[in-house]
């Protein structure tokens, strides 16, 4: 697969992420989902991932070249190819900046691997329970079907899904 064709699948997928974490943090007011392009300064280490949940709380760290300070989760859109020796090294950047849930997702393929620290700053990994549900730990009103990474649901779907729209049945 050339570059192109992932770029494009990487692309759709951290919207949609963007859109997912959005639905759930603004009905609750939680505080912000920022997407490519926004940075994490934590120490001496620049970190770029796709997409970022910031805490009301943690909105001050916020400013207008990159957030200064640890946001509650961050998630990589991957290839499927990516080493497990550079997902380990993503992995122990993101814990020494004390971010709480990190997730790798891999856009080719439509499966995340989801992580939260410990209290030493290491990530367990956290499977989807015997549902196929997600549960986040930095975001606690968002559960989710894995399944849907590969769906990839629209805006009204999610809303409906969480109770915040109602969706007519035109069927009948």
């Amino acid at each position: 697969m050339g570059d192109a064709p992932f770029s494009v699948l990487q692309a759709k997928l951290q919207a949609w992420l963007v859109n997912l974490l959005t639905v759930v943090v603004e009905a609750h007011e939680l505080g912000a989902v920022l997407g490519k392009g926004a940075r994490v300064i934590a120490g001496d280490d620049i970190l770029t991932p796709d997409v970022i949940y910031v805490p009301n709380q943690a909105r001050s760290a916020v400013k207008a070249d990159a957030i200064y300070g640890a946001p509650a989760l961050v998630i990589d859109v991957l290839h499927s190819q990516v080493s497990e020796a550079e997902r380990a090294a993503l992995r122990r950047r993101y814990a020494a900046a004390r971010i709480l849930e990190y997730w790798q997702v891999e856009a080719d393929k439509g499966r995340a691997f989801f992580y939260q620290a410990d209290a030493y700053w290491h990530y367990d990994l956290i499977p989807p329970d015997k549902a196929g549900m997600h549960y986040s730990a930095a975001i606690v009103p968002l559960a989710f079907p894995v399944d849907w990474l590969r769906k990839q649901p629209g805006l009204i779907d999610l809303m409906a899904w969480w109770g915040l729209v109602e969706i007519e049945d035109t069927e009948g």
